[in-house]
């Protein structure tokens, strides 16, 4: 632990996350029951799903932005899924079509 990580406790999460939706991020943190050599938390989504481990020393800003980047990321990887899965369903479409 370093000299700036904050004791986590309930009223830093409460804190934080009142902080995360003040800048109307939809992300949100918990406290980790997961084992860690660092003092971390939670990164959930807006579902209160878990995303990732953060470190305590994180700020509110660093946090959205990093999830911001976590949506991009997902939804990109959902569109090119869908890409692939139409693409295929054309080339199955097409090769039914010309076995006829």
């Amino acid at each position: 632990m370093t000299q700036h990580d904050p004791i986590l406790d309930p009223l830093f999460v409460e804190s934080f996350n009142a902080d995360l939706e003040a800048l109307n991020s939809p992300a949100r943190i918990a406290m980790t029951k997961l084992s860690s050599g660092a003092v971390v938390f939670e990164l959930l989504d807006d579902e209160g799903q878990f995303v990732t481990l953060f470190p305590a020393s994180a700020t509110p800003e660093v946090t959205a932005a990093a999830y911001r980047l976590y949506g991009q990321g997902l939804n990109r990887g959902l569109r090119a899924g869908e890409d692939l899965a139409w693409s295929k369903l054309r080339h199955l479409i097409g090769a039914a079509a010309a076995e006829r």
